[in-house]
């Protein structure tokens, strides 16, 4: 049983680690939607509840802010003050 529990512990430390790797590398790709990457966003936020890694809303909104394109930088200097 422990031998099982060690396992499982392992594959949960690697999965969040992959997870956080992808939120914190995903990036708007040049032409698509804003509605795609925000449902990519959330799926991995959602990911990351899932294995007990909850980011507060200030969090969210700062790594939604980075993931956008550079010509999105004057409405995220706008939303900032």
């Amino acid at each position: 049983m422990k031998k099982l529990h060690d396992l499982y512990e392992k594959n949960i430390a690697s999965n969040k680690v992959f997870l956080m790797k992808k939120l914190y590398n995903l990036k708007m790709k040049e032409g698509a939607s804003v509605a795609k990457h925000l449902n990519a966003f959330n799926i991995i936020t959602n990911q990351l509840s899932s294995v007990k890694i909850i980011l507060d809303d200030e969090i969210r909104a700062i790594l939604l802010m980075c993931s956008m394109l550079d010509n999105w930088e004057n409405l995220i200097v706008a939303m900032s003050t």
